[in-house]
């Protein structure tokens, strides 16, 4: 990592951590490789096995409160004419399809009897009982008119309940890698909900000036919402960083025009009074290393680093874990959790990607790898 980048724990907007100059940027996307046996390494007092194979292109999971696994499996950053837009069920050794010919799937959360799923324009809703591994009927339309697509990746629309489910947060990233664009997009929006887990209000706008946010998690410790942002390309190798923070409301995080506090982007015009109020995250990862999804578990957070692809050296491809304290702040550095997908010297190819987490009623960790197709499961030893 940069040794510039030291501000990995930051207290708020006022400070301006020290970043790197800009610099030339290089596309570099990776290839697979075919994985040796045991290939991914936990950290000291883990274990990691194989939870789930042949899979297309697994993203985020829920666990439903009987156990079983709901996986979408969704398209990637890549071309491909067939893309599943489904959500399986993985059952007591068993897959099954729950619904397909969705649209661009991604967010998936279980609440009021029902299983949410949120397309890239809209967010919709199948009855569930305990058990259940296929949806019964159409699904029904919780929110319309959601902006969708987006620049490269930022079709992903993630969904979060609140601690109390009153209301609904969603993501909406932007559509382009750096413009001015209308107020729905790189923001978090959020949706009060009535006591049948439908909308019953309008949407405001939680946060904004987030690029691409793509994980959402609330720290049980202190209810504070968390998110993952997936920062601007073409600045060279090193900027800008990717981050974890907590979410103010109506708190403002400087896309387009500012990064990580007061840094203005030159390429976008002067917004002084705007960029004047941009919040510094709590937890920077290096420039493209692309956090996917977030999870607390005891003693911190785990985050899934998906990996670079506008950097002429590869990182991410791991999963890292961040300690908090119990008041709900992190106190240290991330720490390498699962390691393996980026093979060691290697700056091409790699064993997989990986994406969505959930933590199993045993607080056993699952990992996604959408590019690999597998499940990967992490537990005590």
């Amino acid at each position: 990592m940069n040794s510039l980048l030291i501000a990995f724990l930051v207290s708020g907007p006022q400070q301006k951590p020290q970043l790197p100059a800009g610099g030339k940027s290089v596309i570099r996307v990776p290839t697979m490789a075919k994985a040796p046996l045991n290939f991914l390494k936990a950290a000291a007092g883990y274990k990691i096995s194989l939870f789930a194979d042949n899979l297309r292109h697994p993203r985020m999971m829920a666990v439903s409160p009987n156990g079983d696994v709901f996986v979408v499996q969704t398209r990637l950053e890549v071309k491909e004419r067939n893309q599943p837009n489904s959500v399986i069920v993985l059952s007591g050794g068993k897959k099954t399809t729950w619904a397909d010919k969705l649209n661009l799937p991604f967010g998936i959360q279980f609440g009021f009897g029902h299983l949410y799923v949120a397309n890239t324009g809209s967010v919709v809703r199948w009855p569930y009982s305990q058990g259940q591994t296929q949806a019964m009927g159409k699904p029904e339309t919780v929110i319309s008119g959601i902006p969708d697509l987006g620049y490269r990746n930022h079709w992903t629309r993630n969904i979060l309940f609140d601690s109390n489910q009153k209301s609904l947060f969603l993501t909406i990233g932007s559509e382009h890698n750096l413009a001015e664009e209308g107020k729905r997009r790189a923001v978090i929006e959020r949706f009060p909900l009535n006591s049948n887990g439908l909308v019953n209000g309008p949407a405001i706008t939680y946060a904004s000036g987030m690029r691409n946010p793509i994980g959402l998690a609330i720290n049980p410790a202190s209810g504070q919402l968390w998110a993952n942002v997936a920062e601007r390309d073409y600045k060279g190798d090193d900027l800008v960083p990717d981050y974890l923070t907590s979410v103010k409301p109506g708190g403002f995080y400087g896309w387009p025009y500012a990064y990580i506090g007061k840094h203005h982007d030159p390429r976008m015009p002067r917004k002084p009074a705007l960029e004047s109020t941009t919040i510094v995250p709590d937890v920077l990862f290096p420039a493209h290393s692309t956090p996917i999804d977030v999870k607390f578990t005891p003693g911190g957070a785990v985050i899934a680093l998906h990996g670079s692809q506008n950097r002429s050296k590869l990182n991410g491809y791991k999963v890292v874990f961040i300690p908090f304290d119990a008041k709900g702040r992190p106190t240290g550095p991330a720490r390498d959790f699962v390691t393996g997908w980026l093979p060691k010297g290697s700056n091409r190819e790699i064993y997989g990607r990986p994406a969505g987490l959930a933590i199993q009623a045993d607080s056993s960790i699952l990992i996604a790898d959408d590019w690999g197709g597998k499940i990967w499961r992490v537990q005590k030893q």
